[in-house]
């Protein structure tokens, strides 16, 4: 029983360096794209700052869609520079393997007081949640008649309620 235990704790702790270095790697969530850290400090204010309409964070957002949808998270990065603030991108893939379309974005724009807004077309969905922002990518999903379509989800009452 000891043997086992061991064995287990050797196997998980595996896992967690071997997570803990993909993260640090670069194309890792913690990498560098385009020699910009994905935890540079633009970054982090919109993921500690900004939340939907019922108080949900980006993240928490992107985690509860990503058991729904088509939805593989990429990582963020900074923008470019516009007149009116600075942009923080979050990029996903409907995919693993990286067939489809490509890659698909959420910005955000940081004004120069602070203030943090959503400028996408999926704002709306966005705005109101996770489950608003995963029954419109489910519902384009069915529309484009992708294959392994949630369908369960789209039919789900429970979906439409906060």
């Amino acid at each position: 029983m000891t043997a086992r235990r061991v064995l287990l704790f050797g196997l998980g702790l595996g896992l967690c360096l071997g997570l803990a270095l993909w993260l640090d790697l670069p194309g890792g969530l913690a990498g560098t794209v385009h020699g910009v850290r994905a935890d540079d400090p633009l970054i982090d204010k919109v993921k500690s700052t900004w939340r939907a309409q019922d108080g949900e964070t980006a993240g928490q957002i992107f985690a509860e869609v990503s058991k729904v949808a088509h939805f593989v998270p990429k990582g963020w990065e900074l923008g470019p520079k516009t007149d009116t603030g600075e942009l923080v991108v979050f990029s996903w893939a409907k995919r693993r393997s990286g067939e489809g379309k490509g890659n698909y974005t959420v910005t955000w724009e940081v004004a120069p007081d602070g203030t943090v807004k959503i400028i996408v077309p999926d704002a709306k969905p966005m705005d109101l949640g996770w489950r608003a922002f995963a029954l419109s990518l489910v519902a384009e999903e069915a529309t484009n008649r992708e294959r392994g379509v949630n369908r369960r989800f789209l039919h789900d009452p429970a979906s439409f309620v906060s």
